[in-house]
């Protein structure tokens, strides 16, 4: 590993959660006390875990995968999607034709990518199957964001002037495009710190540009239509109390019969308690259902305590904000919880 390497490492690992890495480490603990240490900062543990690589306790190929697990699940904007017919699902089913059409051959011999600073658009990766599942695979790109925001400002009276200096921000974006074992493809766009409706906008028309490879690969117009989650969204609130173990209500959008819209929320949206503990907002809500009125959009925490062992720790999930095939995972989880996350939608759909 040259120093090079290792400084792309150290600040893509530095966007991993803590606890991975500490349990990665935790794994080969025991077989090389000397030179495994558990305790320490983060920083101090990217370090040991690299110095670990270097002395080959560890294979890179590990650090990658907890690199890809913290880039690929959670703190995400994930669109579902379902083929239109039996014919769209026997084509993705086939990913190495899926591959050819969207990505040659030649792009693909250099996969996987770790780019720490893309300058545009990137094709990163393509696996099939995708995680051992016959007939799915996964598409990973890379992108970036800029934004310019006001650093400094100066006024000249005497002349009448203003000079204004802007810093300009750059976030690496990660796109993921899964079709999966439920038969439904979904898109996921990294989030970061200067989102807005039509940056989002931008990163999906983009990603849909793509792959669409000027008619040779996935047609996301003609082929596919988006997953309503309006049912998933209204089983969830109606049945909150019966599931009060599984999760807790955040937050409600509602929508009455002629299309007003009201958000009803607890006094944070971090789950400290129920939405429905209080009365005035369980009656509010009831009166909108009452009239007509219909749930549009929800956030809800799942409960590790009632995952049987799923999960980690409660996690976070916005299902139908501004979109009604939309979720938001806001915070960094790692694939069983995903797809935890994803069973408990299906189940309540």
């Amino acid at each position: 590993m040259t120093e090079e390497q290792k400084n792309n490492y150290i600040t893509l690992l530095d966007s991993v959660n803590q606890s991975d890495i500490h349990e990665i480490l935790k794994k080969y603990k025991e077989d090389n006390k000397d030179d495994i240490k558990l305790t320490g900062n983060k920083t101090f543990l990217i370090n040991n875990l690299l110095d670990a690589v270097k002395g080959g306790i560890i294979t890179e190929f590990d650090v990658q995968s907890l690199i890809k697990d913290s880039e690929e699940f959670g703190d995400q904007y994930i669109f579902f999607f379902k083929p239109i017919d039996n014919l769209v699902i026997n084509k993705y089913n086939d990913g190495i034709k899926i591959a050819d059409s969207i990505i040659h051959p030649s792009v693909r011999s250099r996969f996987p990518k770790l780019n720490l600073k893309p300058t545009s658009f990137e094709w990163a990766d393509f696996r099939y199957p995708y995680r051992g599942i016959s007939g799915s695979w996964l598409i990973k790109i890379y992108d970036k964001k800029v934004r310019e925001i006001k650093a400094d400002e100066k006024i000249n009276s005497a002349i009448r002037e203003r000079y204004v200096t802007y810093r300009t921000i750059e976030s690496r974006l990660i796109y993921l495009v899964e079709w999966n074992d439920a038969k439904q493809l979904e898109i996921k766009i990294s989030r970061t710190s200067f989102d807005s409706t039509k940056s989002l906008e931008s990163s999906l028309k983009l990603i849909k540009k793509n792959i669409y490879n000027n008619g040779s690969g996935i047609d996301m117009h003609t082929e596919v239509t988006p997953l309503d989650l309006t049912s998933c969204i209204n089983n969830i609130l109606d049945n909150s109390v019966v599931n009060r173990k599984i999760y807790t209500l955040l937050n409600v959008t509602l929508l009455d019969a002629e299309f007003g819209k009201a958000s009803i929320r607890c006094y944070d949206d971090q789950g400290t308690s129920d939405l429905l503990s209080d009365d005035s907002r369980k009656k509010a809500i009831e009166a909108y259902k009452e009239g007509g009125g219909r749930a549009d959009g929800i956030a809800v925490k799942f409960l590790a305590d009632g995952s049987n062992g799923e999960l980690k720790s409660d996690i976070n999930v916005i299902i139908g904000k501004e979109a009604i095939n939309k979720i938001i995972i806001p915070a960094k989880i790692k694939p069983q919880e995903y797809r935890y996350v994803k069973r408990k939608i299906a189940e309540f759909s």
